[in-house]
């Protein structure tokens, strides 16, 4: 499992965007990848945490792990939007690959709602 932070694109969609108060939705397009908010430091634990409470082996379809990980955590969330930045720091939001491979693309859509 590996960790993406995208906080700085989300913040940079809201910025280009010139919404002061809304709600940005933003989800990530696959069967196996998670969107999660983290504080900063500790995301390794919550990776290692994972992995014991969704083990990588013994299922007869080799990415079970990844399918329920997914389902587990989203690959949605809403952020609201209140002035800048997007996230008190430290927290940080991140793309979780719950199963790696090489040369795999992701497709993030971004969503920004207002009156």
């Amino acid at each position: 499992m590996k960790l993406h932070p995208i906080d700085e694109l989300l913040g940079e969609a809201v910025e280009e965007s010139s919404v002061e108060e809304g709600v940005l939705w933003v989800s990530v397009k696959g069967a196996a990848p998670a969107l999660v908010i983290l504080e900063e430091g500790p995301e390794e634990r919550f990776v290692d945490t994972l992995r014991k409470l969704v083990p990588i082996t013994g299922w007869r379809h080799g990415n079970t792990y990844a399918h329920l990980t997914s389902t587990l955590l989203s690959a949605c969330l809403a952020l609201p939007i209140a002035g800048k930045p997007l996230l008190d720091m430290p927290y940080r939001v991140y793309l979780l690959e719950t199963h790696p491979v090489h040369n795999h693309r992701r497709t993030i859509a971004i969503t920004i709602y207002s009156e």
